[in-house]
Protein backbone atom coordinates (compact mmCIF):
# COMPACT_ATOMS: atom_id res chain seq x y z
CA UNK A 1 0.00 0.00 0.00
CA UNK A 2 2.65 2.51 -1.05
CA UNK A 3 0.03 5.24 -1.44
CA UNK A 4 -0.46 5.17 2.35
CA UNK A 5 3.21 5.26 3.48
CA UNK A 6 2.92 8.94 4.53
CA UNK A 7 0.05 7.90 6.84
CA UNK A 8 1.53 5.05 8.96
CA UNK A 9 -1.38 4.68 11.40
CA UNK A 10 -3.92 4.62 8.58
CA UNK A 11 -1.75 2.16 6.64
CA UNK A 12 -1.69 -0.13 9.67
CA UNK A 13 -5.48 0.02 10.03
CA UNK A 14 -5.98 -0.66 6.31
CA UNK A 15 -3.87 -3.80 6.70
CA UNK A 16 -6.30 -4.87 9.44
CA UNK A 17 -9.21 -4.13 7.09
CA UNK A 18 -7.57 -6.29 4.41
CA UNK A 19 -7.19 -9.13 6.91
CA UNK A 20 -10.83 -8.88 8.04
CA UNK A 21 -12.06 -8.93 4.44
CA UNK A 22 -10.01 -12.02 3.67
CA UNK A 23 -11.28 -13.78 6.79
CA UNK A 24 -14.87 -12.97 5.82
CA UNK A 25 -14.58 -15.00 2.60
CA UNK A 26 -15.58 -18.62 3.20
CA UNK A 27 -17.05 -19.98 -0.03
CA UNK A 28 -17.66 -23.71 -0.49
CA UNK A 29 -16.71 -23.56 -4.17
CA UNK A 30 -12.86 -23.39 -4.36
CA UNK A 31 -12.85 -21.59 -7.71
CA UNK A 32 -15.14 -18.83 -6.48
CA UNK A 33 -13.15 -18.53 -3.25
CA UNK A 34 -9.91 -18.17 -5.22
CA UNK A 35 -11.47 -15.65 -7.60
CA UNK A 36 -12.64 -13.40 -4.74
CA UNK A 37 -9.31 -13.56 -2.93
CA UNK A 38 -7.52 -12.71 -6.19
CA UNK A 39 -9.37 -9.42 -6.60
CA UNK A 40 -9.18 -8.54 -2.90
CA UNK A 41 -5.41 -8.91 -3.08
CA UNK A 42 -4.95 -7.22 -6.47
CA UNK A 43 -3.62 -3.96 -5.10
CA UNK A 44 -6.47 -1.45 -5.05
CA UNK A 45 -5.84 1.82 -3.22
CA UNK A 46 -8.64 1.18 -0.69
CA UNK A 47 -9.66 4.83 -0.76
CA UNK A 48 -13.18 4.24 0.50
CA UNK A 49 -12.19 2.33 3.66
CA UNK A 50 -9.44 4.91 4.21
CA UNK A 51 -11.94 7.77 4.20
CA UNK A 52 -14.23 5.76 6.48
CA UNK A 53 -11.41 5.22 8.98
CA UNK A 54 -10.40 8.88 8.86
CA UNK A 55 -13.94 10.13 9.46
CA UNK A 56 -14.36 7.60 12.26
CA UNK A 57 -11.68 9.57 14.13
CA UNK A 58 -14.41 12.16 14.85
CA UNK A 59 -16.49 9.49 16.63
CA UNK A 60 -16.40 7.33 19.75
CA UNK A 61 -16.82 4.05 17.84
CA UNK A 62 -14.59 1.22 19.06
CA UNK A 63 -11.74 -0.03 16.92
CA UNK A 64 -13.32 -3.33 15.82
CA UNK A 65 -16.47 -1.57 14.66
CA UNK A 66 -14.45 0.95 12.63
CA UNK A 67 -12.48 -1.82 10.93
CA UNK A 68 -15.66 -3.83 10.26
CA UNK A 69 -17.38 -0.82 8.70
CA UNK A 70 -14.33 -0.15 6.54
CA UNK A 71 -14.13 -3.81 5.46
CA UNK A 72 -17.84 -3.86 4.58
CA UNK A 73 -17.59 -0.74 2.41
CA UNK A 74 -14.63 -2.17 0.47
CA UNK A 75 -16.37 -5.52 0.01
CA UNK A 76 -19.41 -3.67 -1.35
CA UNK A 77 -17.17 -1.71 -3.72
CA UNK A 78 -15.46 -4.92 -4.88
CA UNK A 79 -18.81 -6.60 -5.52
CA UNK A 80 -19.85 -3.74 -7.81
CA UNK A 81 -16.52 -3.93 -9.68
CA UNK A 82 -16.92 -7.65 -10.34
CA UNK A 83 -20.44 -7.18 -11.72
CA UNK A 84 -19.33 -4.13 -13.75
CA UNK A 85 -16.62 -6.20 -15.40
CA UNK A 86 -19.16 -8.85 -16.41
CA UNK A 87 -21.47 -6.23 -17.92
CA UNK A 88 -18.62 -4.37 -19.64
CA UNK A 89 -16.96 -7.61 -20.84
CA UNK A 90 -13.74 -6.19 -19.36
CA UNK A 91 -10.64 -8.37 -19.57
CA UNK A 92 -8.44 -6.41 -17.15
CA UNK A 93 -8.89 -4.52 -13.89
CA UNK A 94 -6.05 -2.74 -12.06
CA UNK A 95 -3.70 -4.12 -14.69
CA UNK A 96 -4.57 -7.77 -14.02
CA UNK A 97 -7.11 -10.11 -15.66
CA UNK A 98 -10.68 -9.78 -14.36
CA UNK A 99 -12.50 -12.60 -12.60
CA UNK A 100 -14.92 -12.93 -15.50
CA UNK A 101 -12.01 -13.22 -17.95
CA UNK A 102 -10.13 -15.80 -15.88
CA UNK A 103 -12.99 -17.89 -14.53
CA UNK A 104 -16.01 -17.05 -16.68
CA UNK A 105 -19.12 -14.96 -16.09
CA UNK A 106 -20.85 -17.56 -13.93
CA UNK A 107 -18.08 -17.59 -11.31
CA UNK A 108 -17.84 -13.79 -11.47
CA UNK A 109 -21.58 -13.30 -10.85
CA UNK A 110 -21.55 -15.76 -7.93
CA UNK A 111 -18.47 -14.04 -6.51
CA UNK A 112 -20.12 -10.62 -6.65
CA UNK A 113 -23.34 -11.98 -5.14
CA UNK A 114 -21.38 -13.62 -2.32
CA UNK A 115 -19.66 -10.35 -1.48
CA UNK A 116 -23.03 -8.62 -1.05
CA UNK A 117 -23.90 -11.29 1.51
CA UNK A 118 -20.51 -10.85 3.20
CA UNK A 119 -21.16 -7.11 3.56
CA UNK A 120 -24.34 -7.62 5.58
CA UNK A 121 -22.89 -10.51 7.57
CA UNK A 122 -20.03 -8.27 8.73
CA UNK A 123 -22.38 -5.45 9.66
CA UNK A 124 -24.74 -7.73 11.59
CA UNK A 125 -21.86 -9.48 13.36
CA UNK A 126 -20.58 -6.18 14.68
CA UNK A 127 -23.97 -5.18 16.07
CA UNK A 128 -24.77 -2.30 13.77
CA UNK A 129 -28.35 -1.19 14.20
CA UNK A 130 -31.23 -1.53 11.73
CA UNK A 131 -31.15 2.13 10.66
CA UNK A 132 -27.52 1.73 9.59
CA UNK A 133 -28.37 -1.35 7.56
CA UNK A 134 -31.26 0.56 6.01
CA UNK A 135 -28.86 3.30 4.90
CA UNK A 136 -26.65 0.68 3.22
CA UNK A 137 -29.64 -0.67 1.29
CA UNK A 138 -30.52 2.87 0.15
CA UNK A 139 -26.91 3.40 -0.92
CA UNK A 140 -26.95 0.19 -2.98
CA UNK A 141 -30.15 1.37 -4.68
CA UNK A 142 -28.46 4.69 -5.62
CA UNK A 143 -25.44 2.79 -6.97
CA UNK A 144 -27.70 0.64 -9.13
CA UNK A 145 -29.71 3.63 -10.36
CA UNK A 146 -26.48 5.35 -11.40
CA UNK A 147 -25.46 2.29 -13.41
CA UNK A 148 -28.93 2.01 -14.96
CA UNK A 149 -28.89 5.71 -15.83
CA UNK A 150 -25.56 5.25 -17.58
CA UNK A 151 -26.88 2.22 -19.45
CA UNK A 152 -29.95 4.16 -20.59
CA UNK A 153 -27.72 6.81 -22.18
CA UNK A 154 -25.35 4.49 -24.05
CA UNK A 155 -24.57 5.76 -27.57
CA UNK A 156 -26.69 8.88 -26.90
CA UNK A 157 -24.83 11.90 -28.30
CA UNK A 158 -27.50 14.30 -27.02
CA UNK A 159 -26.75 13.68 -23.36
CA UNK A 160 -25.43 16.57 -21.28
CA UNK A 161 -22.79 17.10 -18.63
CA UNK A 162 -25.64 17.28 -16.11
CA UNK A 163 -26.75 13.78 -17.19
CA UNK A 164 -23.19 12.57 -16.73
CA UNK A 165 -22.87 14.16 -13.27
CA UNK A 166 -26.19 12.67 -12.22
CA UNK A 167 -25.07 9.17 -13.19
CA UNK A 168 -21.62 9.34 -11.59
CA UNK A 169 -23.21 10.76 -8.42
CA UNK A 170 -24.87 7.36 -8.10
CA UNK A 171 -22.48 4.85 -9.57
CA UNK A 172 -19.26 6.23 -8.02
CA UNK A 173 -19.83 9.15 -5.67
CA UNK A 174 -22.51 7.54 -3.50
CA UNK A 175 -20.03 4.98 -2.16
CA UNK A 176 -17.54 7.73 -1.29
CA UNK A 177 -20.34 9.66 0.41
CA UNK A 178 -21.34 6.60 2.43
CA UNK A 179 -17.70 5.93 3.34
CA UNK A 180 -17.41 9.37 4.88
CA UNK A 181 -20.83 9.42 6.58
CA UNK A 182 -21.25 5.88 7.95
CA UNK A 183 -19.12 6.26 11.09
CA UNK A 184 -20.62 9.58 12.27
CA UNK A 185 -24.10 8.21 11.53
CA UNK A 186 -23.41 5.00 13.48
CA UNK A 187 -22.18 7.18 16.35
CA UNK A 188 -25.42 9.17 16.39
CA UNK A 189 -23.82 12.38 15.08
CA UNK A 190 -26.37 13.12 12.39
CA UNK A 191 -25.26 16.70 11.74
CA UNK A 192 -21.65 15.64 11.24
CA UNK A 193 -22.83 12.70 9.12
CA UNK A 194 -24.65 15.10 6.76
CA UNK A 195 -21.53 17.25 6.36
CA UNK A 196 -19.40 14.13 5.85
CA UNK A 197 -21.86 12.82 3.25
CA UNK A 198 -21.66 16.07 1.26
CA UNK A 199 -17.85 15.99 1.42
CA UNK A 200 -17.74 12.38 0.25
CA UNK A 201 -20.17 13.02 -2.60
CA UNK A 202 -18.00 15.84 -3.98
CA UNK A 203 -14.83 13.77 -3.52
CA UNK A 204 -16.44 10.87 -5.39
CA UNK A 205 -17.62 13.06 -8.27
CA UNK A 206 -14.15 14.63 -8.58
CA UNK A 207 -12.56 11.17 -8.40
CA UNK A 208 -14.67 9.79 -11.26
CA UNK A 209 -14.13 12.87 -13.42
CA UNK A 210 -10.37 12.48 -12.91
CA UNK A 211 -10.61 8.78 -13.79
CA UNK A 212 -12.33 9.75 -17.03
CA UNK A 213 -9.76 12.49 -17.65
CA UNK A 214 -6.92 9.99 -17.17
CA UNK A 215 -8.50 7.66 -19.74
CA UNK A 216 -7.38 10.17 -22.35
CA UNK A 217 -4.05 11.24 -20.87
CA UNK A 218 -2.55 7.89 -19.80
CA UNK A 219 -1.77 4.82 -21.87
CA UNK A 220 -3.31 1.44 -21.10
CA UNK A 221 -0.18 0.19 -19.33
CA UNK A 222 -0.04 3.19 -17.01
CA UNK A 223 -3.73 3.34 -16.26
CA UNK A 224 -4.31 -0.40 -16.00
CA UNK A 225 -7.28 -0.74 -18.34
CA UNK A 226 -7.74 -0.42 -22.08
CA UNK A 227 -7.92 3.24 -23.05
CA UNK A 228 -11.13 4.18 -24.90
CA UNK A 229 -12.90 1.01 -23.71
CA UNK A 230 -15.88 3.01 -22.45
CA UNK A 231 -16.26 5.00 -25.65
CA UNK A 232 -16.40 1.77 -27.68
CA UNK A 233 -19.30 0.65 -25.51
CA UNK A 234 -21.21 3.91 -25.96
CA UNK A 235 -20.36 5.30 -22.52
CA UNK A 236 -19.54 8.95 -23.10
CA UNK A 237 -17.68 10.53 -20.19
CA UNK A 238 -16.83 14.20 -19.64
CA UNK A 239 -14.01 14.48 -22.24
CA UNK A 240 -16.27 13.05 -24.95
CA UNK A 241 -19.22 15.24 -23.95
CA UNK A 242 -17.06 18.38 -23.96
CA UNK A 243 -15.68 17.35 -27.38
CA UNK A 244 -19.25 16.91 -28.65
CA UNK A 245 -19.95 20.50 -27.58
CA UNK A 246 -16.75 21.78 -29.17
CA UNK A 247 -17.04 20.09 -32.57
CA UNK A 248 -20.26 19.16 -34.39
CA UNK A 249 -18.47 16.40 -36.30
CA UNK A 250 -17.85 14.31 -33.18
CA UNK A 251 -21.39 12.85 -33.15
CA UNK A 252 -20.95 11.48 -36.67
CA UNK A 253 -17.47 10.18 -35.89
CA UNK A 254 -18.86 8.29 -32.89
CA UNK A 255 -21.64 6.85 -35.03
CA UNK A 256 -19.06 5.66 -37.56
CA UNK A 257 -16.82 4.31 -34.77
CA UNK A 258 -13.93 6.50 -35.88
CA UNK A 259 -12.52 6.61 -32.37
CA UNK A 260 -9.04 7.72 -33.39
CA UNK A 261 -10.52 10.89 -34.89
CA UNK A 262 -12.60 11.46 -31.74
CA UNK A 263 -9.48 10.99 -29.65
CA UNK A 264 -7.64 13.57 -31.77
CA UNK A 265 -10.44 16.12 -31.27
CA UNK A 266 -10.45 15.49 -27.54
CA UNK A 267 -6.71 16.14 -27.48
CA UNK A 268 -6.77 19.23 -29.72
CA UNK A 269 -9.88 20.93 -28.29
CA UNK A 270 -10.38 22.29 -24.76
CA UNK A 271 -12.24 19.10 -23.73
CA UNK A 272 -9.51 17.87 -21.39
CA UNK A 273 -8.97 21.32 -19.85
CA UNK A 274 -12.70 21.60 -19.14
CA UNK A 275 -12.75 18.07 -17.71
CA UNK A 276 -9.87 18.82 -15.33
CA UNK A 277 -11.46 22.15 -14.36
CA UNK A 278 -14.70 20.31 -13.55
CA UNK A 279 -12.84 17.85 -11.31
CA UNK A 280 -11.07 20.74 -9.65
CA UNK A 281 -14.34 22.55 -8.96
CA UNK A 282 -15.74 19.53 -7.08
CA UNK A 283 -12.47 19.07 -5.21
CA UNK A 284 -12.66 22.71 -4.10
CA UNK A 285 -16.25 22.19 -2.93
CA UNK A 286 -15.08 19.22 -0.87
CA UNK A 287 -12.12 21.15 0.59
CA UNK A 288 -14.40 24.04 1.55
CA UNK A 289 -16.59 21.66 3.57
CA UNK A 290 -13.58 19.79 4.99
CA UNK A 291 -12.57 23.12 6.54
CA UNK A 292 -15.84 22.98 8.54
CA UNK A 293 -14.94 19.67 10.22
CA UNK A 294 -14.07 19.69 13.94
CA UNK A 295 -10.41 20.20 14.78
CA UNK A 296 -8.77 16.79 14.79
CA UNK A 297 -5.49 15.40 13.35
CA UNK A 298 -7.58 13.41 10.83
CA UNK A 299 -8.87 16.65 9.32
CA UNK A 300 -5.45 17.51 7.89
CA UNK A 301 -5.06 14.00 6.42
CA UNK A 302 -8.52 14.17 4.81
CA UNK A 303 -7.67 17.51 3.23
CA UNK A 304 -4.26 16.32 1.97
CA UNK A 305 -5.54 13.04 0.49
CA UNK A 306 -8.43 14.80 -1.23
CA UNK A 307 -6.01 17.25 -2.86
CA UNK A 308 -3.71 14.36 -3.87
CA UNK A 309 -6.53 12.63 -5.74
CA UNK A 310 -6.93 15.65 -8.02
CA UNK A 311 -3.21 15.71 -8.75
CA UNK A 312 -2.73 11.99 -9.34
CA UNK A 313 -1.43 10.67 -12.65
CA UNK A 314 -2.94 7.17 -12.39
Amino acid sequence: MTFWHPYPQLEKELTQVQKMMTQAIKVKNPQTQAAILDILNSGGKMLRPAYLLLFSEFTSLDHDKKVALAASIELLHTATLIHDDVIDKATTRRGVPTISHLYGNDVAVYAGDYLFVAVFRLMIKHALDLSNLSHRVNAMEKLLNGELGQMNLRFNTDQTIDDYLDNISGKTAELFAQSCAIAPFADGQNRLAKLAYDIGLDIGIAFQIMDDYLDYTADATTFGKPVLEDIRQGIYSAPVLFALSADASVAELLKNQDFDAVFDIIKSSDALIKTHDLAQSYTQKALKNIAKLPDNPAKSDIRQITQQLLERQL
